[in-house]
This record gives structure tokens, C-alpha cells and sequence, in this order.
């Protein structure tokens, strides 16, 4: 196994532990979305829909499936900077 082999071993593991971190806030971010909605704050409620769409946006096709049960009534949008 040379340099370059180890290099995209770990980067292959950072990666992962990325999707991992982002599948995580993901889930921390649709139980604040429900509290919000639960105690009726729908500003909190409308920017926490917008923030977790952006996290599955970043998360990426492959995952969909996973967060599927954190959907929200958002639109998909592109947040992505310019």
C-alpha cells in the first residue's frame, strides 16, 4: 500500500464521518423543527424546514432514503453560495 493508498483510505474514512456529522445535525434539526411546530412558533418552525433541507441538500442523493422520515413541507432549494 503506497503514499497515495493511504491517502484516499483517509480520506475516504473523513469523508464518511462527514456524511455521518451532517446525517446527525440532520436528525437534531428535525427534533427541533417538531418542538417548535409542537409549542407553535411557526417563524422557528418555517426557518428550521429551510435549514433542514439544506442539510439534506448537502448530504446528497445517496442518503435520501435515510432522511426521508425528516421530511419537511419545504421545497427544495438551492443554497449553495455562488
Amino acid at each position: 500500500m503506497g503514499v497515495t493508498s493511504v491517502g484516499k483510505v483517509e480520506a475516504d474514512q473523513g469523508a464518511e464521518d462527514g456524511v455521518e456529522e451532517l446525517v446527525a445535525l440532520a436528525r437534531m434539526i428535525a427534533y427541533a423543527r417538531q418542538v417548535a411546530q409542537d409549542v407553535k412558533l411557526p417563524f422557528a418552525t418555517n426557518c428550521l424546514d429551510l435549514a433542514l433541507e439544506a442539510v439534506k441538500q448537502e448530504v446528497g442523493e445517496g442518503l435520501t432514503r435515510e432522511l426521508a422520515e425528516l421530511s419537511s413541507p419545504v421545497p427544495q432549494v438551492s443554497v449553495r453560495s455562488h
